[in-house]
Order: structure tokens, then sequence, then C-alpha cells
């Protein structure tokens, strides 16, 4: 919650916000399609079931580590663009007078 309201207060606008979400959405997405999974846990599951190099087996575990980073942000910043309007900053400056 805190890092949502920290993106909320900050320099940000809500369409950058949307556009951010977008683009991490996004990602998700070419991952999914990529490897042909559904969730980072499957994809740490395609290195027992695949015969691959270290450097796609790193690969796919850097990606599997960006991926839940990325649900995580999601999550934040889906909260900040839903809750942009419940308390701007201003609105918690005139509260506190």
């Amino acid at each position: 919650m805190q890092e949502a309201m920290r993106l909320r207060d900050g320099s940000r606008t809500a369409d950058e916000l949307t556009n951010r979400l977008a683009k991490m959405k996004a990602q998700i997405r070419e991952w999914k399609t990529e490897f042909n999974v559904d969730s980072p846990n499957q994809l740490r599951a395609t290195l027992a079931d695949e015969e691959l190099g270290p450097d796609e087996e790193t690969r796919r575990r850097d990606i599997a580590r960006e991926w839940d980073h990325l649900q995580r942000r999601i999550q934040v910043v889906g909260l900040a663009i839903r809750e942009w309007d419940l308390l701007t900053p201003a609105e918690r400056a005139e509260a506190g007078n």
C-alpha cells in the first residue's frame, strides 16, 4: 500500500502509470507465448523437462525471477491507479488543515 501511495504521490501521472502497467503485462504475455507456460513456476519447471544449455537455463531462471517481480509490480501499480482519485495529495493537505 505504501509503495502504491508513493507512486500516486510521485511525479508520475495516472496515464504514465497506466502505460507502465500495459508494458509489464505485455512482457508477461510475451514470455507466456515464447515458453508456452502460464506462470513463473511453470517456466522454472521447464529446466527439468527439457535439455537446455547452461546459458538457456540461466536465462529462464532470470526471466522467472523477473516475472515474479513484474507480477508484484503489476499489483502495486494497479492499486495506485485504482486509488488515484481517492486521496490526491491536495485533498490530503486540505484534510490536515
